[in-house]
């Protein structure tokens, strides 16, 4: 999946996937990690780097093999050689993965949902009508909904 920042054209920018728990994703490893992973790691081992497009427009690629969940982006502008954790924070924000692309409601709206009518769970499905994206399930009392990432 590719993710964007906007952010003055010229300078060199990264971004870090974490996870719900506040792990960040190791690309060597592909894995969820406490900061620092026991071996020293810092933001030049879990930084994933932007390209810069011009007209002030970034584009990075997100790691097809981290899982899929609730994950959150953190972008940071490089200011020496490689990604430092002195680097300035200039954006984040959440990204629903469902493994394999984002799960937007934009893209949820446009696939297929086919409904259980004896427990109300709707699955949505991916453009190719196959692949399971979320499930909704309604409580038995209709009061609340339950979400989960297939």
């Amino acid at each position: 999946m590719k993710f964007c920042a906007d952010y003055q054209s010229g300078n060199v920018l990264y971004f870090i996937e974490r996870d719900a728990s506040g792990q960040v994703w190791y690309p060597a490893g592909q894995v969820f990690e406490v900061w620092g992973g026991g071996a020293g790691r810092d933001k030049a081992d879990y930084g994933i780097a932007f390209t810069d497009k011009g007209g002030d427009h970034y584009v990075g690629t997100f790691d097809p093999n981290t899982p899929a969940g609730r994950h959150w982006v953190q972008g940071f502008l490089r200011l020496g050689a490689s990604p430092a954790d002195g680097d300035p924070l200039i954006g984040g924000g959440p990204v629903r993965w469902s493994g394999s692309v984002e799960l937007t409601a934009d893209k949820i709206l446009l696939n297929k949902a086919v409904q259980t009518k004896s427990t109300g769970a709707v699955v949505y499905y991916d453009d190719d009508g196959s692949t399971p994206l979320i499930t909704q399930t309604p409580s038995e009392d209709s009061t609340t909904v339950t979400r989960a990432p297939s």
